[in-house]
This record gives C-alpha cells, structure tokens and sequence, in this order.
C-alpha cells in the first residue's frame, strides 16, 4: 500500500516540489522509497510501501517514453492472470510488479476493460499523453481511500486528507457531513468533514482532459446489478464458497515481505487463519488484542484457534494507561472524526503486527455478506415483542425505563431499549434507525444549534428507493451496508490503523466472487431465525475448531462508556464545558450537560453519542485552534 498524489493546474506549471511536499504529508502510508514526476500542467506523486517487487516497483510508473504514466495505492490480487493474458496479446514487461500490469493493460485495452479485469484494492492515475487525458479510478467497494478537490482552474488528488494543507482551517466544516458523523458514527462518500473537498465514489472513474479542463465522472460498477437468480441450494454454496475463499486467501498471501493474519477469536478471522494455516508450508503469524474489562476480552477464543493451527502467536493485553499516550494521535490521524471506537484495538493490533510482518489478513467484511451483525436480527426480535399483550408491554417498559445502568445490566438493558425503541418500525424506518449508531434524528435536533441541523434520513431513504422492488429486505439491507459502512466505516479504520504503522492490510471476503455469491444466497442460508452465517458455519465446520463455531460474535468493541465516567471524565467535561460549546456555537450546551449528567449517573448509557462529541471537540480543538 502507498500514498498517491495529483496535482493538475490548467493555467500554470507544476513545480516538483508542491506534488514532493504533499506525497511527504503522507509518509506513514510510503516509508520505503518516494517519486514524482511533472509534465508541465500535471504532476504526479508517490509514497512507497515496498511489498511486490521490491527491487523494480518504484513509481510513478511510465511505459512507452513516458507516454503512459502512473501512480498507484493499492493490490491487485489477480495480477498474474491479468498479465498472462496480455502476454498472449504480445505484451513484453520489464517488472514483477501489479502496477504495470495496469497500466499495460489500460494501454491495450482502454480504462473500461482494464477495470473489468482487476480484482483487489485500488486507488490509481493514469496520465495518457497521447490523449492528452488523466483517468483516477477508485476500487468497486471503496477499500482504497480517494481525496479530491476542484476548483476553476486546478484538481488536486490524494490518499488522504493531510496532503492538501498542514492546517486545514481554511476549510468550513460541511454541514452535511457533521450531521452524518453525528448520526453514523463516520462520514461516508462523497462527503468530508470540510467544504470543498470530496471522497471519491466507489465503483466511479474520473476522466480528465487536459485540453479543455472538463471533468466527466463514469460509474464502472454497481453492486446491485451483481444479484440475480436465488441460491437455495445449501450444498452446492457451501462447495463454491470454500472453492472460491481458499483461492481468494492464496491470491492475497502472494507477497515480497513477511505476512500474518489478525486473530479475534470469531468466526470470520478464525477461518481465514485456517485457511491460511493449510495454504502455507510454515506456521503462520497471527495477532490478537484483549482487554483487563473481561466483557471486551476474546483472548480464550483466539487461542483455541492458535492451538488448532499451531501458529506463531502474539498477543498484547490492552488497558487505559496503554491507550492515554496515544489516543490523540490515533483520533487525529484519520484527518476528520471518526467515531468508531474499535479503531482503538485496530491500531494496536497493526502496531503488533507490525513488529514481525509487513502485510496482515483479516476477517473484515464477511458480517456484511453473510449476514453476522445482531442488527439484522431486528426484525426478527420486533416481530416477537409486537406479540406481547400491550398491557404487559407497557408494564415491561416502565420497569426497563426505570431500571439503572450499571456493568452487570449495561449490554443487556441497551439492547432491550432498542428493540422497544424500533417495536413500531418497519422496512427503511427500522433500518435507518439500527444504522444511526451515534445519535438518532431526534437527538440530533435537540443538540446541534437549530441552522445547522440537515435531513441525513432523506439521502438514505432516496438510496433506499433506487434499490429494486425484487430484493428482499436482507438484501436490501446489505446492499445499503456495503455500499455505506464498508466505504465510510470499516475500509478507513483498517486503512488508517495498518497505514499509520505502515502495514498492509488485506481482507480475503471482499473478493466480487464471493459478494456475488452471498448476495444471491436465499436469506435463510445467511440469517435463520436467531442463527447468524448459516453457510460459513456450515461450509466451514470441518476446518475450525468446534468450540469456534458456538461462540456469540460480541465484536472489536473497546470499554469507552467506563472510561467516559472515569479515566477521561475531566477531559471530557474540559472539551463540553459551557464555554467551550457556547464559543463553538455548533451545538446546544443544555442537551449536552443533560446527556452527560445522565451517563455520569447511570441514567442512560450515552456511550456512542459522547465519544462522537469526544473525538470530534478533540479533531475540532486541534483544527481550528480553539
């Protein structure tokens, strides 16, 4: 993985330096080697982290006396395949590398077919001189991050958001994209946390003529349109699956440097560590993150599995005085707030790792593609309270609403709220309401002054509406998922942890095969009743351990709520005190004081909600200077 940059003036040359100085900003991401290269009104710019062809991949990139150049972040897991079929065509290389790879095939083929033929992780520039063209592609699910901003007379591109200035102040905060961040947690595509500047869409190319300054945006790939007849044959998808995911865990173990895998314990991580085990002559390396806070400790299920493959094994139990050095730096890193606070465990599960290798595979994506979050279960749990007498109903609700939160009833009491909460909901309402994981509508109303609240349930409903009649709402509800919190929650917290210990991270479900296949499983092959990943734990039996398979998820999840009310509780009160709101005029302090006395005294668990404000007055006080 690497960090690219792009600058285009349609009025002045580039200067070497300018595109140098934003690939710089970007280090972590390329410690290895760094490039550029100017032609006039184009400069492109490279940080390397060195994984294939060590020796020969240095970029920017060119063939054909710099008539075709590029910058590149990303893998290209199917690279050989790719290349053999051009060799066929003729087609000489001069490097082991993926990376020219594209750019010959964008070269015979043209940049539709090039993207057809690619499957992994990317983010890339091709400058066509011929043409007189730039093309900046970003991968089909948005694993690769992709920064852009456009102004009349220049484009800038990059991997993240500190190449474009070192103090981003200048910039307003985008309404929109504080009003997603509040409610979700992350601020998905095409937003960003400032005015004038976007991410990328997944699936999108941009082509740009350098005689004329036009922008047009093509959209290459829409996983929608990847669902087709039903699979309802239990046999035939547990053979395929298998077939395809060991395949998919080889293609991503081809590597120039040491490599192991994060371990968690559960289930998606667990097999990818015995498929890795059974693919690779030595033990493999994995990696595992627990907790002193036993609820948060899944350190007992990573080791059955280390027994089971006999790996070479490291783990690091993680407490508060661990994390207090360095939570700044790992909240600002991400560039604007991020709100999951499973990029905690993330980041020192990377710097773990990255102790013994230089690329790590995880479990990630398969809870979206095999259905593993408690969240799908929300109808199932809905339908079943609706059926209690509404006397009884009324008479369980104020018993709940007056019970206290403390550790033992914490996770049980949360979830019981929630489903009371939801009892009335259906279709779009009730997903919309299990995503909005920092705060619902209405508290978004009643905290942020009345100007700057926006309508995020309106963007979301109208992507609901563009999905087809024909998809159940399991489907529906994935198809939400990977285009939304894969894009703008998962990708960059592995992202941002691995690249900010420059680790290469790769996630051997997210293969188009398989989102293919699990999209078009019948849902009762994904969700049956209560049962969650009905194939993968079907398909995969006989190669994990049996204990693995019983296991609840409980996720990566890290004990904020007990630190809010104790390790950070001065800080916390410091960053939302009277003043420092007023000042700020973003937000309403009374709402604010009343959630934080009510969390303080185990009214309500406000954990989500408080560590939004949390990281975003940490991000907003380093920013603006405040």
């Amino acid at each position: 993985m690497c960090g690219i940059a792009c600058i285009i003036d349609f009025k002045n040359k580039v200067d070497s330096n300018s595109i140098l100085e934003m690939a710089d900003k970007m280090s972590f991401r390329g410690p290895d080697e760094k490039g550029s290269f100017v032609d006039n009104h184009i400069g492109l710019g490279h940080r390397r982290l060195s994984v294939i062809d060590v020796k020969s991949g240095q970029q920017p990139m060119s063939i054909n006396d710099e008539n075709y150049v590029i910058v590149y972040n990303g893998e290209t897991y199917n690279f050989y395949d790719v290349r053999d079929k051009l060799k066929k065509e003729g087609i000489f290389f001069n490097t082991e590398s993926d990376t020219e790879v594209i750019l010959q095939a964008y070269r015979f083929w043209g940049i539709g077919r090039c993207l057809e033929e690619l499957e992994g992780m990317w983010a890339f520039a091709i400058y066509d001189r011929i043409q007189q063209k730039v093309f900046v592609a970003r991968d089909r699910y948005g694993e690769k991050p992709l920064y852009y901003q456009r102004d009349k007379n220049r484009f800038i591109f990059a991997s993240e958001l500190k190449a474009f200035q070192p103090n981003s102040s200048k910039y307003k905060i985008d309404e929109t994209a504080l009003n997603l961040f509040l409610s979700l947690c992350y601020i998905p595509a095409p937003y960003t946390i400032y005015e004038g500047i976007r991410k990328m869409m997944p699936g999108h190319y941009f082509e740009i003529n350098l005689k004329d300054g036009s922008l047009v945006d093509h959209q290459y790939y829409d996983v929608k349109n990847e669902i087709g007849n039903s699979i309802n044959d239990i046999q035939y998808a547990s053979d395929r699956i298998k077939d395809i995911l060991i395949d998919s865990v080889k293609k991503r173990m081809i590597s120039d440097v040491p490599m192991g895998a994060f371990l968690s314990g559960g289930i998606d991580s667990s097999i990818v560590c015995c498929l890795m085990s059974k693919l690779s002559k030595d033990p493999i390396n994995t990696f595992s993150i627990g907790f002193h806070e036993k609820d948060y400790d899944e350190t007992e299920r990573a080791k059955i599995v280390v027994d089971h493959i006999n790996s070479n094994h490291t783990q690091f139990t993680l407490d508060y005085s661990d994390v207090l050095s360095l939570l700044d730096d790992i909240i600002l890193y991400y560039d604007e707030p991020y709100g999951d606070s499973s990029a905690i465990p993330s980041y020192y599960v990377a710097k773990l790792a990255k102790e013994k290798v230089s690329v790590a595979l995880t479990g990630d994506c398969a809870d979206e593609l095999f259905g593993g979050y408690e969240k799908y279960l929300a109808n199932y749990y809905v339908e079943i309270y609706r059926k209690v007498p509404k006397p009884i109903r009324k008479i369980f609700e104020s018993m709940v609403s007056a019970c206290p939160v403390t550790p033992s009833t914490n996770n049980l009491l949360r979830k019981v709220k929630k489903v009371i909460r939801n009892s009335q909901l259906s279709g779009f309402d009730l997903y919309y309401s299990m995503m909005t994981l920092g705060c619902n509508d209405h508290q978004r109303k009643e905290l942020l002054v009345q100007e700057k609240y926006v309508n995020v349930k309106e963007i979301y409903s109208k992507m609901w509406k563009s999905l087809p009649d024909e998809l159940s709402y399991l489907q529906k509800e994935q198809v939400m998922d990977i285009k939304g919190v894969l894009e703008g929650d998962m990708f960059p917290k592995m992202d941002r942890a691995c690249m900010h210990v420059s680790l290469e991270n790769r996630a051997p479900f997210i293969d188009r095969r398989i989102l293919k296949l699990a999209l078009n499983l019948a849902d009762e092959l994904k969700i049956n009743g209560k049962k969650k990943k009905v194939l993968l734990k079907e398909a995969f039996k006989d190669v994990l351990p049996k204990e693995i398979l019983n296991f609840k998820k409980s996720g990566f999840g890290v004990p904020v709520d007990y630190w809010l009310k104790n390790e950070l509780r001065e800080e916390m009160l410091r960053l939302l005190s009277k003043e420092a709101i007023e000042k700020q005029g973003l937000f309403n302090y009374d709402y604010i004081n009343k959630i934080v006395e009510d969390h303080l005294n185990n009214k309500e668990n406000h954990k989500s909600l408080l560590w939004n404000l949390f990281v975003f007055q940490k991000w907003y006080t380093e920013i603006y200077k405040f």
